[in-house]
């Protein structure tokens, strides 16, 4: 299948300024007086505004700049200042980057009018600017707030030292966008200029909807957004067949099977949860927006996804740059789907016994857990067999490449890509929104508008089902309270990794409670943590208020 890459191909400079006599084309850029001729100027132009989701595997960071995660790199992202609480103006949470394409988005939709081409096409390319303009509007408001809100090109940087306008307007101007554009759109893509698959469909814009709406508080319209993608076709990834490798890792010592048939279960969903990010399973219909990636160092391409680098450990070629950390292991489910009780850390430490191999104390720790959680973390003395024959995760303390916390991620990680040997060959496409963030969204936003519902156990239940797990135990948590503590939990699970937690734990108001000082298997401090109630938001950068002295300091409160 090919996939549309979101190279650099548009690269417009508005020429303006004083004019002379004779007037020079620059041999080494467009204008826009060559540019915007035919339906092929247009899309390259557009492929250009798609380098907005090119290196989204970036997001991972946002969990190490929450309490899933530790980054232990500060010049890899701000996730390591972000999580130490040192957070001022001399950092830049995508403020400036962001501008960048909101300015793209607007020339794009300011000029495309210009060009000679078939008008079905036209319609539907403003449509995906307009959406990859309101996502990128709502990515900037619930970092920063109230942020300048501009709608058309300009040429003179002045014109963006303008008042911000509050992050409610913001939001509906982003909200309006979408609906305004979303019937315009395609249910999917046949393949093939100008259909490349990786474009904005239907189902990706009332996605993207779903999200800002539960995101800011909008639970009705969250529900009715949700449906509509419900409604679309989407699945959750299962793999239905298991092959030899699948079976490859004996976890009889770690799960108690009643039976044959729950064996079966237990390693279709291991398959399914895990492998629904390898590059074999890409296009999958869980998928709804993603970013693409191909092989390294082919020459229009030369990385790949980097987060066959970030997550692995040293003796698998990694760097161990994102690692998770305790309280994430700790709030993987029992295999009962039953809350886990830990122990403390002392005991832990005692139990895992550094100098020497971990006790047979410290492997029941992860005796009958969720599934999830065999698929997702890296644990001392957890084997991989499907990556190398015999291979066994090991931690002997901080050293190198090797984890700050005792625990890798395995999740994103593909066997392949592991024994290449480059650096960023990972060529699998990294999900920024999928099918079970739609499901977990709804039952949310539904639980939030009226209580719990078969149809929110319905959507709860296909999400444990297809990671081997048990239904929700509708008798225990039959109440709003009991049922959103479930939802928050089945959602930190079922989304470690993908960098939603940096903004859920601001939404329900729980980051003061959560950004503590995680601590390694060792019981040795990994990282000192401070919160704030200002960093609800990120600060605008110091370049950003030299330019505009309307920017002021932002309030706590989101806005919505």
């Amino acid at each position: 299948m090919k996939k549309f890459i979101y190279k650099s191909l548009f690269a417009l400079t508005i020429l303006g300024g004083c004019k002379k006599s004779i007037d020079f084309v620059p041999q080494d850029k467009l204008s826009a007086g060559t540019f915007w001729k035919s339906q092929n100027d247009v899309q390259l132009a557009l492929t250009g505004c798609y380098g907005y989701l090119a290196n989204a595997y970036n997001y991972a960071y946002d969990d190490g700049a929450a309490d899933n995660a530790y980054c232990q790199y500060p010049w890899e992202s701000n996730a390591t200042r972000i999580s130490a609480g040192n957070i001022d103006a001399t950092l830049d949470a995508g403020y400036n980057s962001r501008y960048v394409f909101i300015r793209r988005y607007n020339y794009f939709l300011d000029n495309i009018g210009k060009a000679t081409m078939d008008e079905t096409v036209r319609k539907r390319f403003i449509a995906e600017a307009r959406v990859l303009r309101a996502f990128t509007y709502y990515e900037l408001a619930h970092y920063f707030g109230p942020i300048p809100l501009l709608k058309t090109a300009y040429t003179d940087p002045e014109e963006t030292a303008v008042v911000p306008s509050p992050a409610a307007t913001v939001i509906q101007f982003a909200i309006d966008e979408i609906k305004a554009v979303a019937a315009d759109l395609p249910a999917s893509y046949a393949g093939g200029a100008p259909n490349q698959t990786g474009r904005i469909t239907s189902g990706a814009a009332w996605a993207i909807l779903t999200r800002i709406q539960l995101e800011y508080g909008k639970y009705d319209d969250a529900v009715a957004s949700a449906q509509k993608v419900m409604a679309a076709g989407y699945q959750l990834f299962r793999k239905t067949v298991l092959s030899a490798n699948d079976t490859k890792d004996d976890y009889s010592t770690l799960i108690t099977f009643a039976d044959d048939a729950a064996k079966q279960k237990f390693y279709k969903g291991l398959a399914s949860y895990q492998q629904q990010f390898w590059a074999a399973n890409e296009g999958n219909k869980e998928a709804i927006l993603v970013s693409q990636n191909i092989q390294e160092n082919q020459s229009y391409a030369p990385y790949g996804n980097g987060l066959r680098t970030l997550l692995a450990t040293a003796n698998m070629g990694g760097w161990s740059s994102i690692t998770p950390i305790q309280s994430l292991v700790d709030s993987y489910w029992k295999s009962d789907g039953t809350a886990f009780t830990p122990p403390t850390p002392e005991q832990r430490a005692a139990d895992f016994n550094i100098k020497k191999m971990p006790t047979a104390s410290y492997i029941n720790e992860f005796k009958n857990r969720d599934t999830r959680l065999y698929a997702s973390i890296l644990f001392p003395g957890a084997t991989w067999n499907e990556y190398k024959d015999g291979y066994v995760f090991t931690w002997a303390g901080v050293a190198g490449s090797e984890s700050s916390t005792g625990y890798n991620f395995k999740k994103y990680l593909d066997p392949p890509s592991l024994v290449s040997g480059l650096e960023f060959d990972a060529p699998q496409d990294y999900s920024i929104i999928r099918y079970a963030e739609i499901l977990l969204a709804y039952a949310e936003a539904k639980n939030e508008v009226s209580g719990p519902d078969a149809t929110i156990f319905a959507a709860l239940d296909d999400i444990r089902d297809r990671a081997g797990m048990p239904p929700i135990n509708q008798a225990v948590n039959n109440t709003k309270e009991k049922l959103r503590e479930v939802i928050r939990n089945e959602r930190r699970i079922e989304l470690a990794g993908e960098g939603q937690r940096f903004f859920d734990i601001r939404r329900w108001n729980i980051a003061a409670n959560v950004m503590k000082t995680p601590k390694d298997i060792a019981n040795v401090i990994v990282q000192e943590r401070n919160w704030n109630p200002k960093f609800m938001l990120m600060p605008y950068p110091q370049a950003a208020l030299d330019r505009n002295t309307n920017l002021k300091a932002q309030q706590t409160a989101k806005g919505y």
